[in-house]
């Protein structure tokens, strides 16, 4: 439910900060205490703001603004911080592509990642059978977005500030080993040279966790057929 906060026993818990949740993944004890109505506490972390610009377009994808803050931060750059992803670019994204900006922040160490409420987040509420928390959320939802002027002088709120422009952003690889080793698509095949990675593809994983969702599997499903066809 957009705006309210939740703590959950995956370190995977921050995708639902895809809906505009504060969503924490703790150990098990916090968790039990949590549901024994004993308090849950954190050291108070650091807000980082993360301003994404223009829109995604061709075959990049919102896993690709994730790989890019996770080169841009590394694997420790999250550690103790919340981030919260807000401008045009981010109104732009599904909510399940929310989803997989927010999940992978694990993977930087953030203690969680959100995304301001906004009206992408609508039909999906709707379609998972939620229509009376849409109609609230529709109705409140200048409570649940970052106030203009954050926007306006984000430095002045942020204790750190990163600016992505999706416009220019390409689709992205990582590894091996690390997440925060990254580069993009165009500057792989050199890279494949100058480092002696095998040229070819001999395997894929598609339907893994942050590579699961319908967008995913419709972007997967037109790369066969495209392959199909081209013999």
């Amino acid at each position: 439910v957009p705006g309210t906060m939740m703590i959950g026993t995956d370190s995977h818990t921050p995708n639902a900060g895809g809906l505009g949740v504060i969503a924490i993944g703790v150990g098990g004890a916090d968790a039990v205490d949590a549901m024994t109505g004993q308090g849950f506490t954190t050291k108070m972390p650091k807000l980082v703001g993360i301003h994404l610009k223009g829109k995604l377009n061709g075959w990049t994808a919102s896993k690709d603004i994730i790989l890019k803050v996770a080169t841009m931060l590394t694997v420790k750059g999250g550690t103790g911080k919340i981030l919260e992803y807000y401008g045009e670019g981010a109104r732009s994204l599904s909510a399940t592509g929310k989803g997989t900006v927010t999940n992978m922040g694990a993977e930087i160490g953030a203690t969680t990642s959100t995304f301001g409420y906004d009206e992408q987040m609508d039909p999906y509420l709707r379609a998972t059978d939620r229509r009376p928390i849409a109609d609230l959320c529709k109705q409140y939802a200048s409570y649940l977005q970052s106030d203009p002027e954050v926007e306006k002088d984000p430095e002045k709120y942020y204790d750190e500030f990163h600016e992505i422009d999706l416009d220019q952003l390409e689709p992205h690889i990582v590894g091996p080993h690390t997440p925060d080793l990254g580069r993009s698509i165009s500057t792989m095949a050199s890279e494949v040279d100058e480092k002696g990675y095998p040229a070819e593809i001999s395997a894929a994983l598609i339907g893994s966790c942050t590579n699961s969702s319908y967008e995913d599997m419709t972007r997967s499903v037109s790369l066969v057929r495209q392959a199909k066809d081209a013999g």
